[in-house]
């Protein structure tokens, strides 16, 4: 739930706004993978690019506009229950507990900073090795043969099973439709 909640156009538009040059919102969202860490409540987030060093930006940049997107959503949840907290506090005679309530709101919006998100950890980057062009043709050639060579052995298996249902009689070629034994 949390990864679809930072994985958004609003951040991806953000991000390609901070990055500059030739990111747009979608070259931002293909380039980054935002998925939850196995049955934790952490989120990772993966980002490729050309070179490790553009990657550890891009990551870095969409995590921190991540929370920043989050932070606005935050504050102005805040804003609401603190304008509650403060009407409900005025009217009531026990201002014990409202009162604290109200003042540990203001306090976390004061400080601007959201209380269940953080940026914990970045990994460093992995350079993904391609294979090289030519593997990758040498492997295709392969396969396309393997399949034209199945493909020849399998015709020609009914080519002759065809064929093995020819029977001569009497010096007339007759075709069997079916294993039955001819009689005359």
């Amino acid at each position: 739930m949390a990864a679809k909640l930072l994985d958004s156009h609003r951040v991806a538009v953000a991000t390609a706004q901070s990055l500059g040059g030739r990111w747009t919102p979608e070259s931002v969202r293909a380039a980054v993978d935002v998925a939850p860490v196995g049955e934790t409540n952490m989120i990772g987030i993966t980002a490729r690019a050309a070179d490790p060093g553009q990657a550890v930006r891009l990551a870095q940049t969409f995590a921190e506009t991540a929370l920043k997107d989050r932070w606005q959503t935050v504050s102005a949840e805040l804003d609401r229950r603190i304008a509650f907290a403060a009407r409900n506090t005025d009217a009531d005679p026990n201002t014990g507990e409202e009162s604290r309530k109200l003042q540990l709101l203001k306090f976390v919006r004061e400080t601007g900073a959201d209380p269940t998100l953080g940026i914990e950890s970045t990994s460093p980057p992995v350079r993904v090795k391609e294979m090289p062009a030519a593997v990758t043709i040498g492997m295709a050639g392969v396969g396309g043969m393997f399949v034209g060579v199945l493909a020849a052995v399998g015709i020609e298996r009914f080519r002759r099973r065809a064929q093995s249902d020819d029977v001569v009689v009497d010096g007339r070629e007759l075709s069997v439709s079916s294993p039955e034994v001819l009689r005359r």
